[in-house]
């Protein structure tokens, strides 16, 4: 079995294993920082989103490692502060599970080394990523608070998959440089 091929089955398996949007309205009690860095380990799509837009960044190389995980950062409280003042996005759900997929499937095509599309696709999903928490964040929060928690763990979950995507490229073998 190839390298890729092996990442490829790996990539899937993690897609598939997504269950249900756990991290999502009702699910969650409380309103502080702890409680908002605690918000993002509660839902398997998001922990496995997180983790994969730090392995997309690091998988494209230079300065994406970064760059990628930073726009799904800004993207995502930017559509939390969106659902906070009563805004509206269709289709939530079912691009929050997309985006397991798209994700994944970036990892892994050589085509997709581009660092410019790989803000593009991190932010559009931090979006929606971002909306569902402001969503659901509980009304007697302290929307400060949950935000710098939330925003800390998501950091963390992007290191992690940083780490992860530099350990894949010293497996599979540098791929060609990204187009920053």
């Amino acid at each position: 079995m190839s390298k890729i091929t092996l990442l490829a089955a790996l990539s899937a398996a993690i897609a598939l294993a997504a269950a249900p949007a756990l991290a999502h309205p009702g699910h969650l009690a409380g309103a502080g920082f702890l409680d908002g860095a605690a918000h993002p380990l509660g839902g398997l799509d998001h922990l496995i989103v997180i983790v994969t837009v730090g392995v997309y960044g690091a998988t494209i190389g230079g300065r994406s490692a970064l760059a990628v995980p930073g726009a799904f950062m800004a993207a995502m409280l930017a559509g939390g502060l969106f659902a906070i003042l009563g805004g509206g996005l269709p289709l939530v759900e079912p691009t929050i599970y997309a985006s397991i997929v798209v994700l994944a499937l970036l990892c892994i095509m050589p085509m997709s080394r581009n660092g410019s599309v790989g803000m593009a696709f991190a932010a559009g999903f931090g979006l929606f990523h971002g909306f569902a928490h402001g969503a659901e964040m509980p009304a007697d929060a302290a929307a400060l608070g949950y935000a710098a928690g939330f925003l800390v763990s998501t950091a963390g979950l992007h290191a992690a998959g940083i780490a992860l995507g530099l350990a894949i490229r010293k497996l599979i073998g540098r791929p060609e440089e990204a187009v920053q």
